[in-house]
């Protein structure tokens, strides 16, 4: 069992956060992770092939990840190929979801699009962050001011390269308290008073999922996603 760590920006990220996750993972499910593969790479600039994650799916290795957008959150059709790979010879297991994906489950239409669509919600949060980020920069240099972070501007957070995870949390009810306690056993140490800024920043503190009376058998409910996204389109 190899434990993959994909690092998008050294400038802005470690990979200690995602090998601390993974070990807390084995740990739990008794797995001896035999060797650890580290590479620091764009996934949204890069194909799978020019990654070492596609020799480790090439060698038929099993892995474990943080999350699934360490896989890749941009080419949606490349990390179902990937997914898929891997499940056809061994197992993929998320360490933030406490899932397996292996060929007993990998055509569950519920496991699959919930995991996908937690990395198109990740995507769309960097993408929206990067275009803010550069419009603001182009409004300021164009009126000749500095491009200094102004007041009431959100700041990039170590929470954001968790954002599926917490998602994936609220989506299910689990209360803020317990979110916390799951960070921290991921070594993400934050205090309560600055995670629930990070919420009410992102539009996420007051957010409840919706009830239905019915759904159709196997349906995906991304109710409490679909607000996140539409609040950082709006």
């Amino acid at each position: 069992m190899i434990g993959y760590i994909r690092v998008s920006d050294t400038q802005k990220a470690d990979g200690e956060s995602q090998r601390e996750a993974i070990q807390a993972y084995a740990a739990k499910r008794g797995i001896q992770i035999s060797d650890w593969i580290e590479e620091h790479v764009s996934a949204s600039k890069t194909d799978l092939s020019e990654r070492k994650l596609s020799s480790l799916i090439t060698s038929q290795q099993s892995l474990i990840v943080s999350d699934i957008t360490r896989l890749g959150r941009h080419k949606v059709m490349e990390l179902v190929g990937a997914i898929g790979q891997i499940a056809s010879y061994g197992e993929l297991h998320l360490a933030y979801n406490d899932t397996v994906i292996n060929s007993e489950n990998v055509d569950n239409a519920e496991i699959i699009f919930t995991v996908i669509g937690q990395s198109f919600a990740s995507a769309v949060e960097a993408q929206k962050r990067s275009e803010r980020a550069k419009a603001g920069h182009a409004r300021r240099k164009a009126n000749g001011l500095s491009s200094g972070r102004q007041k009431g501007q959100k700041v990039k957070s170590k929470l954001d390269e968790h954002t599926a995870f917490i998602l994936n949390l609220l989506d299910t009810k689990t209360s803020k308290a317990e979110i916390l306690r799951k960070l921290n056993e991921r070594g993400v140490s934050i205090s309560r008073s600055r995670f629930y800024s990070w919420l009410e920043d992102r539009g996420l503190h007051n957010k409840k999922v919706k009830k239905t009376k019915t759904a159709p058998s196997g349906s995906i409910k991304l109710t409490l996603r679909k607000k996140y996204i539409e609040s950082r389109n709006s």
